[in-house]
C-alpha cells in the first residue's frame, strides 16, 4: 500500500498549519461524519444549510487523524492543542486540487460497470481475476457519502485498476467518468432491448440473452453456463487490461459471485448468501436466483424477515415486489416474514406461489418438499443449521 495523501503534500497546499503534523499518511478522506475511521483525514465541507466545521469534535471522537480547516473559521476551545490541522481559504478547493494532481501522476486503468444485476456479476468475475493485482471499487454507496475529489483521493498511489460500478446516478456517473476517463466502459443487462448509453463511443453492452446466441460453452458448469456472454466480454476485457491470453479459472466457484453452495436431493441445489448483501444488492441475488441452471422450480426462503422491528412491513413489501416472474415458490417463516407473503397475496400475482407459516415446526413438511426436487433454492435467514440437518436427515433416509 502507497497512500497518497501525507502531511507534507498537505503542508505544500495549506497557508498554515496548527498541531503536531508529524502524524501518518491519510488512507480515508472524507466529509462525512458517518465515514470516518481511525485514521482519516476530515475535510469539513460548508453551503448553505450546513457547515461541517461544526462536526470537528465527532470527528476527532471518530478516530479523525487530522483535518483540513478554514482559516477564517474560529477553533472549538474542545479541540486539543496537538489534533493537526491544515488551514486553507478552502477545504473543498484543496480537495479537488489535489485530486487534480493524483490524476496527472497517478494513472490507473479505469473500467465503468453499469446495469441491471448482471453488472455486479461482471463486476465480481472481474476483480476475482484481478487478485494479485492493486484494484480498487467505487460503488453507489461510495457515491452517496464522497465527493469525487474525495473518492479519488482515497486511492492508493499503487492502484492499477480502478472499477466504477454506478447503477443509478448518472450524474455522477458522467463526472467521474471525466475525470477518470474509462478505458472500458461496459453494460450488463439481461433484457436485449436495453439500450442505454448502448451508442456512447466505446460501450461494450453485453446481456444475458442476445440476439444472436455465441456459441455454447463446453467448458462451463451447468450453473454457469446462462453467464456466457457475459463470461466472454469479461475475458476480453481481461486481456484488454493485462495483456494476459486467459484468464484465471477462479471464477468457476460460487464464493465469487457471494454465495455458498449445498448439494440437495435429486440434483437440487441451496444458495446461501456468503457475505452480507447489502439493500441495493437485492436485485442481484434474485436475479441470481431467477436465472441460474436449469431447475423445475426455483424457491425463495425467507425466515424471519429482515428488521428487527417487526411491525415494519415496508421493507418486506418492497421485497416482494421485487421477486421476479422466475421464481416460482416462496416460504415465508415467523412473524416478520409474513410481510412479504401478505404483499404476495394483495398483489394476487398467479406466477409465483407463497406459503406461509409461524413456527419453523409448521414450515418442515413444506422444506423437505423443496430439498427432495430438481430445485434451486435461495435461503435468506440465520438458521442455516435447520436446513443442514434437515438434509442430513434426508440423506439418512
Amino acid at each position: 500500500m502507497s497512500i497518497f495523501v501525507t502531511p507534507e503534500l498537505l503542508s505544500a497546499y495549506a497557508s498554515s498549519q496548527r498541531g503536531n503534523t508529524d502524524v501518518q499518511e491519510f488512507a480515508n478522506v472524507t466529509s462525512s461524519i458517518y465515514e470516518v475511521v481511525e485514521g482519516s483525514l476530515f475535510v469539513p465541507v460548508s453551503g448553505p444549510r450546513y457547515d461541517g466545521h461544526q462536526f470537528i469534535e465527532a470527528a476527532v471522537e471518530g478516530g479523525a487523524a487530522a483535518a483540513l480547516w478554514r482559516k477564517t473559521e474560529p477553533v472549538p476551545d474542545t479541540i486539543p492543542e496537538h489534533f493537526p490541522l491544515f488551514m486553507t481559504d478552502s477545504p473543498e478547493q484543496v480537495c479537488k486540487d489535489l485530486a487534480a494532481y493524483y490524476l496527472q501522476h497517478h494513472k490507473a486503468k479505469v473500467v465503468l460497470v453499469e446495469g441491471d444485476y448482471t453488472a455486479g456479476v461482471m463486476l465480481r468475475m472481474m476483480t476475482a481475476w484481478m487478485k494479485g493485482r492493486k484494484t480498487a471499487v467505487l460503488n453507489e454507496r461510495q457515491l452517496e457519502s464522497a465527493s469525487d475529489a474525495e473518492l479519488i483521493l482515497s486511492l492508493d498511489t499503487d492502484t492499477e485498476v480502478v472499477f466504477l460500478h454506478i447503477e443509478e446516478n448518472d450524474k455522477r456517473r458522467e463526472s467521474l467518468a471525466g475525470l477518470l476517463k474509462p478505458e472500458i466502459s461496459l453494460v450488463c443487462t439481461v433484457d436485449a432491448a436495453y439500450t442505454k448509453a448502448s451508442n456512447d463511443a466505446g460501450t461494450i453492452v453485453t446481456t444475458l440473452f442476445p440476439p444472436s446466441p455465441s456459441a455454447d460453452r463446453n467448458d462451463l458448469p451447468d450453473w454457469l453456463a446462462v453467464y456466457a456472454p457475459l463470461i466472454q466480454t469479461a475475458e476480453n476485457s481481461y486481456r484488454r487490461l493485462t495483456g494476459k491470453t486467459h484468464p484465471p479459472a477462479s471464477f468457476l466457484r460460487p464464493e465469487v459471485f457471494g454465495f455458498q453452495v449445498m448439494p440437495a436431493m435429486n440434483g437440487g441445489y441451496v444458495l446461501f448468501e456468503s457475505e452480507a448483501m447489502e439493500e441495493a444488492e437485492l436485485d442481484y441475488s434474485l436475479g441470481w436466483l431467477s436465472h441460474t441452471g436449469n431447475y423445475d422450480r426455483r424457491y425463495l426462503i425467507i425466515d424471519e424477515g429482515f428488521q428487527s422491528d417487526r411491525y415494519h412491513k415496508a421493507v418486506h413489501e418492497l421485497f416482494a415486489k421485487h421477486i421476479t416472474i422466475a421464481i416460482t415458490d416462496v416460504i415465508a417463516v415467523g412473524e416478520k416474514a409474513f410481510w412479504v407473503h401478505d404483499a404476495l397475496e394483495r398483489a394476487q400475482r398467479d406466477d409465483v406461489i407463497s406459503f406461509y407459516y409461524k413456527t419453523h415446526v409448521d414450515a418442515i413438511d413444506k422444506l423437505k418438499e423443496a430439498l427432495v426436487g430438481n430445485n434451486l433454492i435461495m435461503y435468506k435467514g440465520a438458521n442455516r443449521e435447520m436446513i443442514y440437518e434437515i438434509l442430513h436427515e434426508l440423506n439418512r433416509d
